[in-house]
């Protein structure tokens, strides 16, 4: 990981920036398997104290850690603890994900308790009609192309609703309404 220091006057020294750059390196791994990402620390020296703040940008996600202590380790320690938990969070968030507000693993649970059999009859399914007139060509091309078995459209020859239907040995058939 690339890391771009800003402050410090000479009171970070040279070991400190080794174990942070080693540490930042792991955490860089975690975001992004590559662990080429930039940080950015900035060191501040005040009256009562020293600041440390740590910024990396990824993707659309912009984290930033700060701390504070009597010396600088301290303080980047600190910060680096609050960084690595926003990082934690976010793998989390991105590992666990959300599908329309359901976790998936609450999804596959419940799918697997309400399991009931098929039934016997014959199958009703609701086909959604392309708004756009259309040649059975065309309708064959975009069941092909989107790898559906059925492509309900507006026939643009006669104005009505048609299906193209695709049957198990890879022909198609063409039912008008």
């Amino acid at each position: 990981m690339k890391v771009i220091y800003t402050g410090g006057n000479g009171e970070f020294t040279a070991a400190d920036k080794t174990r942070l750059e080693a540490k930042l390196t792991k955490l860089g791994k975690k975001i992004d398997k590559n662990g080429e990402k930039d940080a950015h620390v900035i060191l501040t020296a005040e009256k009562r104290g020293k600041k440390a703040e740590i910024t990396v940008n990824y993707l659309h996600h912009s984290f930033a850690g700060a701390g504070s202590g009597k010396n600088f380790p301290p303080a980047v320690s600190e910060a680096l603890t609050k960084l690595e938990k926003q990082i934690d969070k976010l793998t989390a968030k991105q590992r666990d994900g959300k599908r329309n507000g359901v976790k998936i693993a609450v999804v596959a649970a419940t799918a697997a308790v309400k399991t009931t059999p098929a039934p016997s009859g014959p199958r009703l399914c609701e086909a959604k009609v392309s708004k756009k007139p259309m040649s059975i060509d065309e309708a064959v091309l975009v069941a092909a192309r989107k790898k559906v078995n059925y492509v309900a459209f507006r026939d643009a020859d006669s104005g009505g609703i048609s299906v193209v239907i695709q049957r198990p040995d890879g022909d198609f058939d063409v039912v008008r309404a």
